[in-house]
């Protein structure tokens, strides 16, 4: 079952977080204390506002998570200014490899389509993940630079 997170579900996907987190920054140390105050105060004050989180629900459990952020961008003549952004895509290690990240994303184009939204927009380096993006339609932007302010 799909559906989108509400308040209650915070806590979970505060601690969904941190083990996304730890998998994707092996290196780096976690102060999950604060990284869990973070992410609740961050979604407190944005969930169902211009961050949604849809949820795949198996036996009363979440096991997949997928965000859209909504941008808000100074408008152009073609657009209505706003974009989504997939993050917080993580899925339980028992539950990968069997379609649950295709259906929410299935659900979040829905979601963006019923909206009026036009663009959806997504950074993985992922070789796998990147190989479901182009599945269903993604395709990679040459017009998208990047400059890290602190590492120069």
């Amino acid at each position: 079952m799909i559906r989108m997170a509400n308040d209650n579900d915070i806590d979970i996907i505060c601690k969904l977080r941190i083990l996304q987190q730890k998998e994707d920054w092996k290196e780096e140390h976690i102060d999950e204390v604060s990284f869990y105050d973070t992410t609740k105060k961050f979604l407190e004050n944005h969930l169902n506002r211009d961050l949604y989180i849809f949820l795949n629900i198996i036996d009363s459990k979440i096991a997949a998570t997928c965000g859209i952020q909504i941008i808000e961008y100074l408008p152009q003549c073609n657009d209505n200014s706003k974009q989504g952004y997939i993050c917080d895509v993580y899925t339980l290690d028992k539950y990968r490899r069997k379609g649950l990240q295709k259906n929410l994303l299935n659900a979040i184009v829905k979601f963006l389509k019923d909206n009026k939204l036009y663009e959806l927009n997504l950074l993985s380096d992922n070789e796998k993940a990147i190989d479901l993006y182009e599945k269903i339609g993604f395709e990679h932007d040459k017009l998208m630079m990047r400059l890290e302010l602190f590492n120069n």
